[in-house]
């Protein structure tokens, strides 16, 4: 059984897209009435009598209820972020983070253009729109096939080798202590030094790099695999703009585990 974040998640990432209506059941998605109609409205959707029984049905009507205000950057010429984003665009598929580029995507697709690429996909919630840009804008052919080869890096593991190097200094530190070189004080106590200022940076790795290029990163995590999960918080993007993302190459977000350490674990299956 799914649990409410799960639910609430994918009927804003799957079911209230924009399109002209929506029928939903409230025993199917075990919500109450007044949440289902909760999300409706902050969706842009209108309720109207229902057309199926033991369904609620909705029109899409920004006119009468305006969706939440999705992110967008500054649309006024920035030289400095337009001359960045020209820099991205390099390659076939290219993800950019609008609170990244600190560019409107109008100025964004604008720029895009003058390369060859063209907006793919639009993914946006009030805490930032992300946009893929495509030299082929046609929507990938799902399901996507499992990727060949037995291994395959996942940038979702950074964050576990930083503190897999941390064990390891501790423990070239404890096999120095106990060998009889006379320069094994010092050297010890820096590797316990690194290990020790290096415990807490270690956990959150990809931080270091640019929210544009860990957006990339998660795209690349639904690969084809029956199965996936990541700790969100790795990529540094909201629940519901992973699960649009998710759901835009094939896959389905079915449930989450919450650690102090990494927060929300979010679990996708690969629908057929």
């Amino acid at each position: 059984m799914q649990d409410w974040l799960t639910r609430t998640t994918r009927l804003r990432a799957e079911v209230f897209v924009g399109t002209p209506y929506v029928h939903v059941s409230p025993g199917e998605w075990q919500l109450d009435p007044d949440s289902l109609r909760g999300i409706a409205r902050g969706n842009g959707y209108l309720e109207i009598p229902p057309m199926f029984q033991g369904c609620l049905s909705f029109q899409f009507a920004p006119q009468h209820f305006p969706p939440i205000t999705p992110f967008d950057g500054p649309d006024q010429p920035n030289a400095d972020r337009e001359r960045w984003l020209l820099n991205r665009l390099s390659g076939d598929n290219v993800w950019i983070s609008l609170k990244h580029a600190n560019l409107s995507a109008r100025r964004v697709a604008e720029i895009a253009a003058t390369e060859g690429l063209r907006v793919a996909a639009d993914f946006a919630d009030p805490t930032d729109r992300v946009l893929l840009l495509s030299r082929d804008p046609a929507p990938p052919r799902l399901p996507l096939p499992i990727p060949s080869g037995s291994w395959r890096f996942r940038y979702s593991w950074l964050n576990r080798l930083g503190p897999a190097t941390v064990f390891v200094l501790l423990g070239t530190a404890a096999v120095v202590v106990g060998a009889p070189v006379e320069f094994e004080s010092p050297i010890a106590n820096l590797l316990f030094l690194a290990a020790f200022v290096g415990a807490i940076p270690a956990a959150f790795v990809t931080n270091l790099f640019p929210r544009t290029t860990r957006v990339g990163w998660l795209a690349w995590e639904f690969n084809g695999l029956p199965h996936v999960q990541f700790p969100v918080r790795t990529f540094g993007v909201s629940v519901d703009l992973a699960a649009k993302i998710a759901w835009y190459h094939g896959y389905v977000l079915c449930g989450h585990t919450a650690t102090q350490a990494s927060g929300p674990i979010l679990k996708f299956y690969k629908r057929a």
